[in-house]
C-alpha cells in the first residue's frame, strides 16, 4: 500500500490571465508563492521521503516549498507528471465557452495521459510500497489521475471538480493499482 499525497502547483500569473499554459513553464505569482509555504507547512504532518514533481517550473518550484518544511525528503523530477500539451492553445487565453474535453489541433488525448500516468504509478509502486509520497502535477493531469485512482472511467474525468492552486489529496494505493481508498 502506498500513501499519496497529490498536490497542485502554486497559483501562476498565467493563472491569473486566464492562460492556457499546458506544457509551458508559467511563473508563480506572489500569491502562489505564499500558498506554496502554507501547503509546506500543512505537508509537514505526513512522514515523507520522496517528493516526485513535474518538471515544469511552477510544479519544481511548489515541490522545493514543499521540501523546505522536509527537509530529508528528495525531489525526483518526473516528465509523466507534465501538465497536458494544449497544443494550439498553449499560451493563449482560454476560448470563451471553453469545454475540456473538447481537442483542439496538437492537444494530447486523455488515453495518452493516462498511459504515461499508469506507467508512473506501476514504478512508484514498485520502489515506494508501504511509503508516503508527495507528487507534485497540474490540474489537468491530476483529474485523470484521480479517474485511474478511483476506478473512474477516463471519459468521465470532467466530472472530477479542479483541484485550487497549493492543495493537496491524500489517496492510498491498495495492492492493485486500480484498488484505491479516498482519505478526507
Amino acid at each position: 500500500m502506498i500513501n499519496l499525497v497529490i498536490a497542485r502547483h502554486g497559483e501562476t500569473v498565467e493563472n491569473g490571465l486566464n492562460i492556457c499554459q499546458g506544457q509551458t513553464d508559467g511563473t508563480l505569482s506572489e500569491k502562489g508563492k505564499k500558498d506554496n509555504e502554507q501547503l509546506g507547512i500543512r505537508l509537514k504532518q505526513f512522514a515523507f521521503q520522496t517528493i516526485y514533481t513535474s518538471t515544469l517550473n511552477r510544479a519544481f518550484e511548489t515541490a522545493g516549498t514543499i521540501q523546505l518544511h522536509n527537509p530529508i525528503a528528495i525531489i525526483k523530477t518526473e516528465n509523466r507528471l507534465v501538465e497536458r500539451n494544449l497544443g494550439v492553445l498553449q499560451g493563449n487565453p482560454y476560448p470563451v465557452p471553453f469545454i475540456e474535453t473538447d481537442l483542439y489541433e496538437g492537444m494530447e488525448t486523455i488515453n495518452s495521459i493516462k498511459e504515461r500516468l499508469h506507467s508512473f504509478l506501476s514504478d512508484i509502486k514498485s520502489k515506494h510500497n508501504g511509503e508516503t509520497v508527495v507528487l507534485v502535477s497540474h490540474g489537468f493531469v491530476i483529474k485523470v489521475l484521480l479517474t485511474i485512482l478511483r476506478s473512474i472511467p477516463t471519459e468521465d474525468f470532467h466530472t472530477i471538480r479542479l483541484m485550487s492552486n497549493s492543495c493537496y489529496i491524500e489517496e492510498m494505493i491498495q495492492d492493485d493499482c486500480n484498488e484505491s481508498v479516498k482519505n478526507q
